[in-house]
């Protein structure tokens, strides 16, 4: 079976889809599938030389014009070319083609087809009902998300599934002496908090410090800090915000972490610390729970539905009221171990090889 991938340039918006993407190449090596990408063999003027193979193909998609080329026209021209039999799509919008296509719901944002919406959500909502009655299955990354699709649109729910952010095994809890030598790497043998953020987000950044400062006059000791980029290092601006900080010693930006450090670090946090409210950034949420770490994030529904009682949340949303919780999470050991205990039975909803290999039936399958 050859199938193709459909990705959006220069986007960074869309986690699912690199997530989506990422389980597919894993499952389809393992099953003897190649990995092909759409640019390398035209630049080369390659054909598709295995039967079992997928197919990445990049689209622009900075214009409305570009995508609507691509979607109708394009896509389909490629995918008969390549003899591709399915197509995934990854943005929400289906292809205007009889082949069966797979498509992602994303993030729920789509519903709302609102002026902020970024391009291709836009789109995505403009064309949503057509492309899910084209789909052959419907993916998407929890109960809420697919409740509010099937509310919104006249889906059959039979072809409707559930796929959540997960994250591998090297994502685990760790013994307290692996955590001491953790803490003597990043956080000069102090305990600390941990925080995922895109790279260059200085309002959720500033949010972030307003809140921890509020903790650390309450608390007067070395507590840190230590913050991961999304992507892959905090931009300048970042940089330079944190340098006129009051409390710059203690919070530490991570830039150079590779996958290991990284699970390590959220694995020995005293928490996480979840500002952003978007579905797309969910993935920091699941890793914090598959290491047993709690969680402090604002409310939404999706986080409640993911985290349960390993999370504590704020419903007001301004960094005076996170500042409250933080204070409180850290000043009530019983109710962090009891969120820790929480996230390892939570956990075993989020096994990353069983939605791989349920993924890899709905490929087969749908």
């Amino acid at each position: 079976m050859r199938i193709g991938v459909i990705h959006h340039s220069d986007d960074v918006s869309n986690d699912y889809a690199a997530y989506v993407a990422a389980l597919i190449d894993s499952t389809a090596e393992e099953n003897g599938y190649t990995i092909n990408d759409y640019e390398q063999l035209l630049r080369f003027r390659e054909t598709l030389k295995s039967e079992n193979a997928f197919l990445h193909i990049i689209i622009p998609s900075a214009k409305r014009f570009s995508m609507r080329y691509w979607y109708n026209k394009k896509l389909p021209r490629i995918a008969k070319k390549y003899g591709l039999d399915k197509l995934i799509c990854s943005y929400g919008i289906g292809v205007h083609s009889d082949i069966q296509q797979m498509l992602l719901f994303p993030e729920t944002d789509i519903l709302q087809q609102e002026n902020k919406l970024l391009l291709w959500q836009a789109y995505a909502a403009k064309n949503l009902q057509k492309s899910i009655e084209s789909a052959a299955a419907v993916i998407t990354y929890s109960n809420l998300a697919r409740e509010k699709l099937e509310n919104a649109t006249t889906i059959n729910p039979q072809k409707t599934f559930i796929l959540p952010y997960s994250v591998n095994e090297l994502f685990q809890p760790m013994e307290w002496h692996d955590k001491l030598y953790i803490k003597s790497r990043f956080s000069q043998n102090t305990e600390y908090f941990v925080a995922v953020l895109p790279d260059n987000d200085e309002k959720n950044f500033v949010e972030l410090l307003k809140a921890f400062s509020k903790f650390k006059k309450w608390q007067q000791s070395g507590m840190q800090l230590l913050l991961l980029p999304k992507e892959e290092s905090f931009s300048s601006t970042i940089e330079n915000k944190l340098d006129s900080y009051k409390y710059k010693n203690d919070v530490k930006l991570i830039n150079d972490a590779d996958n290991k450090e990284t699970a390590n670090i959220i694995a020995t946090a005293y928490a996480l610390l979840h500002i952003t409210t978007k579905d797309s950034d969910l993935w920091p949420v699941s890793a914090a729970l598959q290491c047993g770490t709690p969680v402090l994030a604002y409310y939404t529904e999706s986080m409640q539905e993911y985290c349960g009682e390993a999370g504590l949340f704020v419903k007001e949303r301004n960094h005076e009221s996170f500042g409250d919780h933080l204070i409180m999470l850290y000043k009530d050991e019983t109710l962090r171990n009891k969120m820790s205990e929480a996230a390892a039975e939570k956990t075993k909803l989020y096994n990353q090889k069983d939605h791989a290999e349920k993924l890899w039936q709905l490929v087969k399958q749908a």
